[in-house]
């Protein structure tokens, strides 16, 4: 479990860095509401992670929340603060089965309501996200009522082996994303990311790239602007997986009656991302797509599409 150790190491680092130090920071007034839709619909598949769905609200009311002071910010930034309702949903590769497909990735869905705070500093160009998620992996999640009802306006082949889905346990997942710029320019943004996550369902750690480019605002201004805007996003990076709950069932909770070993999940998943955002006056809509590698041991390259819609108010 080297990569829950090493995130404990960083989360602790970052607490005491933003604390330790004479802080002016404030709290934006920036108000929105965000859905982001997930499905693997979107690149012509029907496998692995096959929806999500996350609605997001920011507005400096949650900061009275007493769960945002368990999360660090920058010092000297502005800073946000947000809810967020989240539902995924994952399944093997063929859902026609009405068996256990041993060697293949188990049926899994989870929902969790999360607390973040966001921080940003315009002019050191950089970036702090922490959240901390809180809800239950497990039938509770509804992935199989909601799966079947898709499929069943859709035509599509019903999913026939949520019986053997990964048992109910808690989910309770702490993370840190962490952005600094290594080159910033009025039409672009490259960059440095690293992100940690420890908890009951996932624990895993990440490096990469983020390039923006085109007629944006700053990515670190912290706030949004009603000018039209325009621009492409393109990420890379390498992940470290120590646990995956979703493919290993809950940490503390060996109820499930499928899951995959420790020897049977890939340690280091590579993935790339490219999409376009457009944004005037108060709405911004982003669209994306995601590439992975292997998962599990037996898997394969697994993508989907990401769309969000943005209000600002």
């Amino acid at each position: 479990m080297k990569y829950p150790i090493f995130a404990f190491f960083i989360t602790l680092l970052v607490s005491t860095s933003v604390y330790g130090q004479k802080d002016s920071s404030k709290t934006s007034n920036y108000n929105y509401l965000r859905i982001n839709y997930e499905n693997d619909y979107f690149t012509q598949t029907d496998i692995y992670y096959t929806q999500g769905i996350r609605i997001e609200s920011v507005n400096p009311v949650y900061r009275y929340s007493p769960i945002m002071w368990l999360l660090p910010r920058l010092s000297n930034s502005t800073v946000q603060y947000g809810l967020a309702a989240v539902q995924d949903c994952f399944t093997p590769t063929n859902i026609s089965l009405d068996t256990i497909q041993h060697g293949d990735r188990p049926y899994a869905g989870y929902i969790y309501l999360g607390h973040y705070k966001t921080s940003v500093s315009y002019y050191k160009k950089k970036l702090l996200d922490a959240e901390l998620d809180v809800g239950e992996i497990g039938a509770c999640a509804e992935c199989e009522a909601e799966q079947k009802e898709i499929h069943k306006y859709g035509n599509n082949i019903q999913p026939e082996g949520w019986k053997y889905q990964i048992g109910t346990g808690l989910m309770l997942n702490y993370k840190l994303r962490y952005e600094k710029a290594l080159f910033a320019d009025t039409a672009i943004d490259l960059d440095a990311v690293g992100q940690t996550t420890i908890g009951t369902v996932y624990d895993n750690a990440l490096v990469g790239l983020t390039l923006h480019t085109g007629k944006m605002q700053s990515y670190f201004l912290g706030n949004h602007t009603t000018a039209f805007q325009l621009y492409g996003t393109v990420q890379a990076w390498v992940e470290g997986v120590a646990y995956n709950g979703t493919l290993q069932g809950d940490l503390f909770t060996h109820n499930s009656i499928y899951t995959l070993s420790q020897k049977q999940v890939t340690p280091v998943v590579f993935g790339d991302s490219y999409g376009l955002c457009l944004s005037w006056h108060k709405v911004a809509v982003n669209y994306s797509v995601t590439h992975i590698t292997n998962e599990i041991q037996t898997g394969v390259y697994h993508g989907w599409g990401h769309l969000d819609i943005t209000i600002n108010f």
